[in-house]
């Protein structure tokens, strides 16, 4: 299904749109012909597909019924097969092929006919109501992106999504360029994917180095992308190179300070080494960015538990619960907290919670046998 979205003001309006030959010929300028040839333009297209999206805008005089008329061809040519794995990663023409791939991978498809037939349509990186992907104690970022079409001061997104019900945040024009750089922030995550699910593919492929590639290419790109820096970092830290991921972290913040996810996963690489009190203080931050994500407060809390502080554990514990109440290690460690604190009532009733949001917690489950029948109870 296609939401198009509600209108809203565009602000001033910068050049956000660069042909193909435009993208190749300034990058020539910034990175070795070596890296420029692996680099494809994932918006270009190719004759075949030019003639449908200029057939399908046949004898339409406005801007508004020529996009609906792309959206229907595109529908028509591939059938809306999406794919939320990021193993769709596509470009337009790959999409266009193989009728099938994600919604940034729909959105190239979408901007490189729109652009064709002369509809102003740019690329628009939104902030969605949506859980973040989180790998054991880092957070990568992935964003979302989606097509716009500017109608004079206003702009209209055209999302490529199975969710018309998404609840946007904010919206942000972004350049062909940082649009370029988030597809191979894509394929780096999606390599990292293979790297810690596929394991051998065979024919010499290693999906770590591809992984590293893609970031590297990301940035190439657009220098100093928030994103593919922080999971840049998360693949550093993941091969154990604890430092460089703390670097990388930095630059991430550098380029944007309220990036919130990028603090969380600083505070987790200096707790790793010890830094007990920069962790605190980065969770602590990341949290103030973003009050809506129960992770920031659980970790905060594992922290002070570890530390034996078991008052302020319990706070940022309830936090983290009131936040996300199906995060069930959460649930399990108010009991923790609880027990500490000598609430053996509480704690019980925290461990059944854990279990009806997840009734395979081995913990939860261990401890409230044992509470139960040293207690004389039935659960």
């Amino acid at each position: 299904m296609v939401l198009l979205g509600l209108a809203v003001g565009c602000g001033s309006i910068k050049r956000a749109q660069y042909t193909p030959e435009e993208v190749i010929a300034n990058l020539r300028t910034r990175i070795p012909d070596e890296d420029l040839r692996k680099l494809v333009v994932p918006y270009d297209i190719n004759d075949e597909i030019r003639q449908l999206a200029i057939e399908s805008v046949d004898g339409i005089r406005t801007d508004h019924d020529r996009t609906r008329a792309i959206v229907h061809a595109i529908i028509g040519r591939t059938g809306m097969s999406i794919s939320y794995d990021w193993l769709s990663n596509k470009t337009a023409q790959q999409v266009f092929y193989e009728g099938k791939g994600n919604c940034l991978a729909y959105t190239n498809l979408f901007i490189g006919m729109a652009r064709e037939v002369g509809i102003d349509a740019v690329y628009v990186d939104v902030t969605t109501i949506e859980t973040i992907s989180k790998e054991a104690e880092v957070i990568v970022n992935n964003g979302h992106i989606t097509a716009g079409v500017r109608y004079g001061p206003d702009l209209r997104m055209i999302d490529f999504t199975r969710t018309p019900e998404r609840e946007y945040m904010g919206a942000k024009v972004i350049d062909d360029f940082e649009a370029i750089a988030n597809y191979y922030n894509n394929q780096g995550f999606l390599y990292g994917y293979y790297a810690e699910t596929a394991g051998d593919l065979g024919d010499n492929f290693d999906p770590k180095a591809a992984e590293l590639e893609m970031y590297e290419m990301a940035l190439d790109v657009y220098p100093n992308f928030y994103r593919a820096l922080n999971n840049l970092g998360v693949a550093l830290r993941r091969r154990g190179f604890v430092d460089k991921a703390i670097e990388k972290y930095h630059l991430a913040l550098q380029a944007d300070p309220k990036f919130a996810e990028a603090r969380s996963n600083l505070g987790a690489a200096y707790y790793s080494i010890g830094r007990v009190d920069d962790a605190i203080r980065e969770f602590e931050l990341a949290a103030k960015a973003t009050g809506s994500n129960a992770y920031y407060y659980h970790h905060l809390g594992v922290i002070q538990f570890q530390q034996g502080n078991y008052k302020e554990a319990l706070v940022h514990f309830k936090k983290a619960v009131s936040r996300d109440g199906k995060l069930a290690d959460a649930r399990y460690y108010v009991g923790e907290s609880y027990m500490k604190l000598g609430n053996r009532k509480k704690a019980i009733e925290a461990y059944r919670k854990t279990l009806k949001t997840d009734p395979n917690h081995l913990s939860a489950r261990a401890k409230l046998d044992r509470l139960v029948v040293s207690g004389n109870e039935s659960p």
